[in-house]
């Protein structure tokens, strides 16, 4: 009996990305703060899957970020703006799978979700009157995270499409 290794790939990942983010390797980090890791999993399930499996994908994946990091702000705009961005280009075809292509649109949809969890920040504090000292390292994360994700997703991003894809079949 053979066991296509495919058909199981996108589940296991995808249940690794909390792991990934609580883990937090030193070795991957830069100025102490990690990459943005939904955005590597979302992008290449979203270039085969298209732009609303990927929009409700990103939503659960926001739900269930949301749901371990217990806070105020949430993840799922973000995700889902990025998640029917990344279908689109994918059905679009206008993606030629090369790693600055994978650098550069996960650097931008790492710096959509950022920006959009730090203006619910910047909001809330707004509303409660208190100081905004604190911007300039909030911009400071968001450039750590950007820059992160965009130097790691050829790797990660390419990996991960070689094995979503139902053209490659990994046989055990």
């Amino acid at each position: 009996m053979r066991l296509h290794f495919n058909q199981y790939l996108p589940t296991i990942s995808f249940l690794l990305i909390p792991l990934l983010i609580y883990w937090n390797p030193s070795w991957l980090s830069l100025m102490g703060y990690q990459a943005y890791w939904p955005i590597f999993w979302l992008l290449p399930w979203a270039l085969i899957h298209g732009p609303f499996k990927s929009m409700l994908l990103g939503l659960l994946l926001g739900f269930i970020l949301d749901t371990i990091n217990a806070d105020l702000y949430t993840q799922i705009p973000g995700l889902m703006i990025c998640g029917f961005w990344f279908g689109k280009v994918g059905s679009l075809n206008r993606f030629n799978y090369s790693p600055i292509q994978f650098g550069v649109t996960a650097a931008i949809g790492c710096l959509i979700c950022d920006v959009i969890y730090f203006s619910q920040i910047v909001i809330k504090l707004l509303l409660e009157n208190s100081p905004l000292w604190f911007f300039f390292h909030g911009v400071q994360i968001i450039f750590a995270q950007v820059l992160l994700t965009s130097l790691l997703a050829p790797f990660f991003c390419k990996w991960l499409y070689f094995f979503f894809n139902k053209k490659y079949k990994l046989k055990i």
